[in-house]
């Protein structure tokens, strides 16, 4: 996952808001009395705690995959359905999520969301076998996708005063960013010193810690009426799940095959399904009215090709080094710390610096760095060319850290203020989309009979993803915002 997610719903409360007199539940007074300091920050410290969690099981994941399928004897694809039977539900419940939260009030889904995730964190740690993992994902996919919009929301509402928030959302980032680096190299030592089940243990503790936070010091949003849009979020879950179980079940069955034809024609149908219910829902979950600015649409396509090459690249990397090279999990980790620290270096230090320069140098240039490491890692084949794959990723990695958080910004300057939390959901939307469709495509490739040749269809495959990123900036996001 990446640094730079936003809510999908926007972060101004509504003033139809209810909060709560009662002492110990973290709602404001009426009237917004003024707040202890030390609740806001541990009202923040809950949501960076919870942004934390879901970054961080990601990331750590991938370097245990090899082990998860030592352990319970599954196959490549079924790795992959590991990854996506999480990131599916997550992208397709993003959207709706927001509804829900503009009806519950953010910290009480938040609340409830971060329970669901703890829970089935422990499923997952308790597993005995491949199906009942999947399940346990799935559920915690679910989870995460609800968590995930309310984090912005519950800051605002914590922190009024612009600057403050500023101030605040600056360390919500850097949590990201934290999450990024932490989760290769701690999931490679958790995996070898305790076994991949830690990796899941990890968050109930943390979990149930970062509940008590949010239910004690964290203040209610406000609510107001928003009505879920069911048939959409039905038909979008199962077109996103047939496209990528074409792509996974693609590779081992023949991409003709009987099986994957008729998941590819589910996900054909379903998805001209979901466009005739948007068209003509009175509360559609997608306005398609948004995608008429060609900017917009180039930036939703930028968030979706930046997580397909990314977080792609990441997943076949980890896969490689432990299968073809034969290293452990916590080497691996050591192998991905200069991508990692390359990330978080051009997100905190260069982005920061350039950032006068408007969302389109910063994308393109990001972009060409990304598509030179990517082109790098072609040249790898035995663990003799480490150090290609080192500077690869680490200019892979520096790229993506320049750009990345530019795609909110990019994107928002092409809409209108009044579609600012919508456009911010499609753009996640779009990119947790293109990571479950990143995974499954270049997993497909790198379980090849050859898979060095499937790596190196990916390198190049991920290089033209990040090139498109150059060109697309270039042709279509404006040179510099025209408001502040």
């Amino acid at each position: 996952m990446t640094t730079s997610i936003s809510a999908s719903t926007p972060v101004s409360a509504p003033v139809s808001a209810k909060p709560s007199n009662r002492p110990g539940t973290g709602a404001a007074p009426s009237g917004d009395a003024p707040v202890p300091q030390l609740h806001t920050r541990l009202a923040l410290a809950a949501v960076c705690l919870g942004f934390f969690m879901i970054l961080l099981d990601g990331s750590a994941l991938n370097v245990a995959l090899p082990s998860i399928e030592h352990d319970v004897h599954g196959s490549m694809s079924a790795l992959q359905w590991v990854v996506n039977v999480y990131t599916i539900p997550l992208a397709s419940v993003l959207l709706t999520a927001g509804s829900i939260a503009d009806r519950w009030g953010a910290r009480r889904l938040f609340t409830s969301s971060l329970l669901a995730f703890t829970v089935a964190s422990l499923l997952c740690s308790l597993s005995p076998t491949l199906s009942v993992l999947v399940a346990a994902r799935f559920l915690q996919g679910i989870a995460a996708g609800g968590l995930l919009p309310t984090t912005l929301a519950m800051i605002a509402r914590t922190y009024p005063d612009p600057l403050e928030r500023a101030k605040a959302i600056t360390i919500w980032g850097a949590t990201g960013g934290l999450a990024l680096v932490a989760g290769p190299l701690g999931g490679g030592f958790l995996t070898d010193v305790w076994g991949w089940r830690s990796i899941f243990i990890i968050n109930v503790p943390v979990g149930l810690i970062t509940f008590y936070l949010a239910k004690r010091f964290a203040r209610e949003t406000a609510r107001r009426d928003s009505r879920p849009d069911l048939p959409g979020q039905l038909t979008a879950m199962v077109s996103l799940s047939a496209a990528v179980a074409y792509l996974i079940e693609g590779g081992p069955l023949g991409w003709a095959g009987t099986l994957p034809l008729l998941l590819l024609a589910l996900a054909v149908v379903t998805g001209v399904g979901f466009v005739a219910i948007e068209h003509r829902s009175k509360h559609p979950m997608l306005p398609l009215v948004i995608f008429r600015r060609a900017s917009f649409t180039a930036s939703i396509t930028n968030g979706f090709a930046f997580q397909f090459g990314g977080y792609g690249m990441q997943f076949m990397l980890a896969i490689y080094l432990q299968q073809h090279w034969h290293v452990s999990p916590l080497r691996t980790g050591v192998y991905f710390l200069p991508f990692s620290v390359a990330w978080v270096f051009g997100t905190i230090v260069l982005n920061r610096r350039l950032v006068g320069f408007g969302p389109r140098v910063l994308l393109w240039t990001g972009a060409l760095s990304s598509t030179v490491g990517a082109l790098v890692l072609l040249g790898i084949h035995g663990p003799s060319t480490w150090p290609l794959f080192v500077i690869g990723t680490a200019l892979a990695g520096l790229g993506c850290g320049v750009f990345s958080p530019s795609l909110n910004a990019a994107a928002l300057m092409s809409i209108e203020p009044a579609y600012a939390g919508l456009g911010s959901g499609v753009l996640n939307t779009a990119r947790q989309v293109g990571m479950a469709m990143g995974v499954a495509l270049l997993g497909s490739l790198i379980a090849m009979n050859n898979a060095l040749t499937g790596l190196r269809i990916g390198a190049a495959t991920v290089a033209v993803c990040f090139g498109a990123i150059v060109l697309l900036s270039l042709r279509y996001v404006p040179r510099k915002s025209k408001t502040a």
